[in-house]
């Protein structure tokens, strides 16, 4: 096994909203942002791998949320005017094999159409914000695809959405085409081959050799 340093964007999953949790007189509703299920991703640098998410008490760190994260509109982290409410404090755990939060909802008249919107079940899409800090990579082999199995990672925010977060996207853009947040550094265990390694190396070489002919057009 090896182990390295590598700096990684926030991720983002589909997540669940229980609009038949909405208390009207709290205006709070009840959201599971994971459940730990293994996704196909795509890695610019690396070609497609399988992620599969940890969820258990000592892989998920949920000091962020239980501090009273925030409940966004798009993932839009520049902007108070997005914040459609919070986690109320306290309220994320893990619960039978899932990553469970209660949301304290807004009361501001600007957004009132969007939280009655959750409230009658019509936003139904939400989405989760994460980062990892640390992932054992399996590396693939003629059958299989690389694994990152992600045994410590952070939940950051969640979002209401339009449409629910891609989980093959390795990192979202701004309008001029930059990566949108910071980096998180993240320890990497490489579990491998010879031959594993050898096939690596390729798929990396190739992955270089594309990005620099797209930098030259």
């Amino acid at each position: 096994m090896r182990e390295d340093l590598i700096e990684l964007p926030r991720l983002l999953r589909p997540a669940e909203i229980r609009a038949q949790s909405f208390d009207k007189e709290a205006s709070t509703v009840d959201v599971i942002f994971t459940t730990g299920a293994t996704v196909r991703r795509y890695s610019w640098m690396g070609g497609p791998y399988d992620e599969e998410l940890v969820v258990s008490a000592n892989s998920v760190r949920l000091d962020r949320l239980n501090a009273g994260a925030s409940f966004l509109n798009s993932h839009n982290a520049y902007d108070l005017d997005a914040v459609l409410g919070c986690v109320v404090p306290g309220s994320a755990r893990i619960a039978k094999g899932a990553g469970v939060a209660t949301i304290q909802l807004t009361r501001r008249e600007d957004v009132a159409g969007i939280v009655r919107d959750i409230a009658d079940g019509v936003i139904r899409n939400i989405s989760a914000g994460y980062c990892y800090h640390k992932i054992e990579k399996t590396e693939a082999d003629d059958a299989t695809l690389p694994k990152w199995r992600v045994v410590d990672w952070e939940s950051l925010e969640i979002s209401a959405v339009t449409i629910p977060a891609d989980p093959g996207a390795q990192t979202r853009s701004d309008a001029k085409g930059k990566p949108d947040g910071e980096l998180f550094p993240c320890v990497r265990t490489r579990i491998v081959s010879p031959e594993s390694e050898a096939r690596s190396a390729i798929l990396v070489s190739r992955a270089r050799m594309r990005m620099l002919a797209e930098q030259l057009k």
